[in-house]
């Protein structure tokens, strides 16, 4: 089950947050390929491009990448969370005694899921970037 609430609970951030990460990026690459002062600005600032991106593009366009980036945050969060529960569950956060969390077993345990949950969802991640 932690598996599952772990992904939906990414997902529903993502929701949020995404439009956040359009304009960051859409903003980062305005003139990315000209040389400095040499190409037209087209967002001010964070509320401009909000309000120009929305005028341009319709609002949708606020959440491009969203099913991408949904599938990278549900797969990332569902496995981490999931899978130090299950760690936990096992016994295998805890020291010998089985009476306190072991910080070192913690962390190495955190590091292998997290590590995991990046592989299997870094190609969703890569879709999204190319989505703008």
């Amino acid at each position: 089950m932690e598996f599952l609430l772990g992904g939906v609970a990414a997902v529903i951030s993502n929701v949020v947050c995404n439009p956040l990460d359009v304009v960051k990026i859409r903003m980062q690459l305005q003139g990315e390929l000209m040389a400095r002062g040499a190409y037209t600005v087209h967002y001010r600032n964070v509320f401009h491009a909000f309000y120009a991106i929305g005028k341009a593009d319709g609002l949708l366009a606020l959440q491009r990448g969203l099913m991408s980036s949904s599938a990278h945050q549900f797969i990332l969060n569902a496995i981490r969370l999931g899978a130090f529960h299950f760690a936990e569950d096992k016994g295998w956060t805890t020291d010998e005694s089985g009476n306190k969390t072991s910080l070192p077993k913690s962390v190495a345990i955190s590091a292998v899921a997290g590590g995991i949950g990046a592989v299997a969802g870094s190609p969703f991640y890569l879709i999204k970037k190319l989505k703008y």
